[in-house]
């Protein structure tokens, strides 16, 4: 008398491969993309942004500025006579979803978010940029700090 195989055919065991990688799958689709992501990809464009206009400005000696309002940011540059225009090179950057923009320096002189012509930071040909703390928040809880202190690279860090 024969004695019955124990263990599983191949079939058995592609096919239960086979639901596995299906569940896995949907899984990763129904993963939506969340707002510290969203940020962190925000605030690492707008780091590179801002290291490219110090690069931009001491090789061609243009001094740059950026235009912040909450929910967008415009580059500009300064003219042969003295008026800030938007650079054609760079378009209009509009946040994602709730992501909103918050300058921490005090209002001074064109400072305050959103309101006049001339931006809140500058970036000048001597490879100097405004001091600035700009915080990127979504769903008005802060989640990640933009710095420099005018000389330093620009820092990225997370809020505590």
């Amino acid at each position: 008398m024969r004695k019955p195989m124990a263990g599983f055919t191949l079939l058995e065991l592609l096919v239960v491969m086979l639901i596995i990688g299906l569940l896995a799958g949907m899984v990763g689709l129904v993963q939506s993309d969340s707002g510290g992501q969203k940020a962190r990809r925000e605030a690492e464009r707008l780091q590179n942004l801002i290291g490219l206009l110090r690069e931009d400005a001491v090789l061609n000696n243009l001094n740059h500025g950026l235009r912040l309002a909450p929910d967008h940011y415009t580059v500009l540059s300064l003219d042969r006579g003295g008026q800030w225009r938007a650079d054609k090179r760079f378009k209009e950057h509009r946040l994602p979803g709730e992501l909103r923009l918050n300058l921490q320096e005090p209002p001074g002189p064109n400072k305050s978010l959103g309101q006049g012509k001339e931006p809140q930071l500058w970036v000048l040909a001597n490879d100097q940029i405004s001091p600035f703390s700009l915080l990127l928040e979504y769903r008005q809880q802060p989640l990640l700090s933009l710095s420099s202190d005018g000389v330093e690279e620009v820092r990225l860090a997370s809020v505590q």
